[in-house]
């Protein structure tokens, strides 16, 4: 018996069954430009097009939990809701007094308790996972991908520090550099991109990978693979066991970790993944988009928040020239940046590194910095001042103490007008939650 007409059949017959287990939900922006189309099957996949112009092709979106259940894998549809918003946003601390908020959104809610909200906006697309379970929840990893449709240019800072291929020794970085260009395919795979991270496509279009709403959650990388035009995301285990080092012994460094991203309640929205689109540069400078996907403030009476430019010793190190005192660490030298803030009509300066010992924030304080004569000094040309502290100085890497309070509420009394805090140097969940 010929069983290669059979065997023929059979394989043809599966087609159909494949592309009917398939379905597909569209979403178009206010204005009817760009198009995103989600497809739910064996995985979850979301394309974006402006037009006939394709932007992103393709792409895979999931979320696995631990004991190996993944969200988005073989996922099935119980419910499907479109909304649309046109508001306005009151933005008083903002670059802008107002922002137009106008979006319309795709909700899909799926068998096992969880839901995939698309957003599409005259100027991007934005996505999140939310569940909806009892308890806690580990997430083991989370699948983002994006995936373009020829190797275009990529426009991307990679982590200055630790080896190639080592991700762990780059997660402890200073998130500071030069951004690289090149085709997306030679990209260093062995290398992580920070956010944000531009990619100009053939047509002319400007996409910007960033996210929003970041709480709770590791921050995202990005890496190529070398070889095809897409960018996967990447994120820091939790730190398991910690341990004081790095700069002055100012920093905490992770010296184990869970095999978990994130552990975290049950019933939550996860960050959102957002593709900023834009046809000129001078659009992304006005581009609102990370702030209309930030949740409401939390902080009812902000009053007291007084935003402002600020002169910064770090940039010339307190260097003065042409004076008659010792330009450094010490009182006449801030007193000059308060009167070159005054005269630039800056709100602040800021005291950096050096006023206090590296071990506390009230004592070992420098005798050559009196602050009250500068605060005093600073009231009376208008000039408030800020103090540098580090991240594990202030909160011990973790939440804040009562010892802390009673720090901050000692210099508020002063009249110092808050902290810059410093040397992060990670954004796994641990050191995101504790600036929460």
């Amino acid at each position: 018996m010929n069983l290669k007409p059979l065997l023929l059949m059979l394989g043809l017959a599966c087609i159909p069954a494949t592309l009917a287990a398939q379905k597909t939900y569209s979403l178009s922006s206010p204005d009817g430009n760009l198009r995103t189309t989600v497809t739910v099957g064996d995985e979850i996949r979301l394309r974006l097009d402006a037009g006939d112009t394709p932007l992103l092709a393709p792409s895979p979106v999931a979320m696995t939990l631990e004991g190996g259940e993944v969200l988005g894998q073989n996922a099935r549809v119980v419910r499907t809701k479109k909304s649309s918003v046109d508001q306005t946003i009151a933005s008083p601390l903002y670059k802008k007094n107002r922002v137009m908020e106008r979006y319309n959104q795709l909700t899909l809610s799926f068998r096992g308790d969880f839901g995939l909200v698309v957003r599409l906006y005259d100027d991007g697309l934005a996505y999140r996972f939310t569940t909806d379970r009892k308890g806690t929840l580990r997430v083991e990893d989370e699948c983002v991908a994006f995936t373009f449709p020829s190797d275009c240019r990529a426009v991307v800072p990679y982590v200055a520090r630790g080896k190639e291929f080592d991700f762990e020794s780059q997660f402890f970085n200073s998130f500071e550099n030069t951004y690289t260009t090149a085709p997306i395919t030679e990209l260093n795979p062995g290398r992580l991109i920070f956010l944000p991270a531009l990619v100009e496509l053939d047509g002319g279009y400007k996409l910007v990978i960033t996210e929003a709403d970041l709480e709770g959650y590791p921050g995202l990388y990005l890496r190529g693979n070398g070889e095809t035009p897409e960018l996967r995301g990447v994120f820091a285990p939790y730190p398991k066991r910690e341990e004081q080092g790095g700069h002055n012994q100012l920093q905490m460094l992770v010296r184990e970790r869970e095999g978990y991203i994130a552990s975290t309640v049950g019933s939550r929205a996860f960050p959102w993944r957002t593709v900023i689109v834009a046809r000129e540069d001078r659009e992304l400078l006005d581009n609102d988009m990370v702030y209309r996907l930030a949740p409401e403030s939390r902080i009812g009476d902000t009053s007291w928040i007084r935003p402002g430019k600020v002169a910064w010793d770090w940039w010339n190190t307190c260097n003065l020239t042409g004076v008659d005192f010792k330009a450094g660490m010490n009182t006449p030298t801030y007193k000059k940046y308060i009167d070159f803030a005054a005269e630039n009509q800056l709100e602040y300066i800021i005291i950096d590194e050096g006023w206090s010992g590296k071990e506390s924030l009230m004592e070992d304080i420098s005798p050559e910095i009196n602050l009250e004569e500068l605060v005093a000094y600073g009231n009376q040309k208008g000039i408030g001042i800020i103090l540098w502290a580090s991240w594990r100085n202030l909160t011990g890497g973790g939440d804040i103490s009562p010892a802390v309070e009673q720090v901050i509420s000692h210099y508020a009394q002063m009249g110092i007008k808050g902290f810059k805090i410093d040397f992060f140097d990670r954004d796994d969940q641990l050191a995101i939650s504790s600036t929460e």
